[in-house]
């Protein structure tokens, strides 16, 4: 009787909606701290249905927002991205016949692909936790990731090996030529009992000051879940 009472209470703790907030310190190659990502994300039967995170200066000043909204089993949230500094704004959003891209003015609907799941924005990290198992065991995946600043989609791998630390390190490779030459290497550490993103290092989503994109590695902090 004890175990079933335990066992109903751990389905309603999951089950309750939860708020998980978390920090990121991202440095620049010099090891100065470029930014600070503190997000706010909201989980309700386990699952993530939105995220909130603002972006930091060192000096307190918020120069970038996230938001995103996922609809049940999707890794490809609707999400927009703001740069308070220059106005610029990227977005996806789900459309009737595929997914619709917006660069600033710019706009594109491509069709959801047939062979590989989509991705967009945090959808990526998430995509990889919820195959962190797979990961390990040496299993390649692929994905294609929509980037609205480029109103494309482009292929991306996913290969995973465990470190001496224990964490599971996950490498993003693009299949695209071109994308690797932007961003040569991506790639997260986690947590194998927490499934959290600890470490990451690769291109930001976040312009340097002078606009140019900008190499960061970022450690990231947790606290404990709040009910919502």
């Amino acid at each position: 009787m004890a175990a079933a009472v335990a066992a109903a209470a751990a389905l309603f703790v999951l089950a309750s909606p939860v708020v998980e907030r978390f920090q990121g310190i991202a440095r620049s190659r010099d090891g100065a701290v470029a930014y600070v990502e503190t997000h706010e994300v909201r989980i309700s039967g386990g699952t993530v249905t939105s995220a909130e995170t603002r972006y930091d200066r060192p000096d307190g000043r918020t120069i970038a927002r996230l938001t995103s909204a996922y609809a049940p089993g999707s890794f490809a949230p609707d999400y927009e991205f703001k740069d308070l500094r220059s106005g610029a704004r990227e977005a996806v959003r789900r459309a009737p016949d595929g997914v619709r891209l917006q660069d600033g003015d710019r706009t594109r609907v491509l069709p959801m692909p047939e062979d590989v799941p989509l991705v967009a924005g945090q959808g990526l990290d998430l995509y990889a936790r919820a195959h962190l198992d797979e990961l390990e065991r040496g299993e390649v995946l692929e994905v294609s990731l929509a980037l609205p600043g480029r109103l494309d989609a482009f292929g991306f791998r996913l290969r995973g090996d465990r470190l001496e630390s224990g964490r599971v390190r996950v490498r993003f490779e693009p299949t695209s030529f071109f994308l690797r030459l932007l961003a040569p290497s991506l790639e997260g550490e986690y947590d194998p009992a927490t499934r959290r993103l600890v470490r990451y290092v690769g291109v930001s989503n976040v312009a340097a000051e002078d606009g140019s994109p900008q190499q960061v590695e970022i450690a990231y902090s947790y606290a404990e879940p709040d009910p919502n």
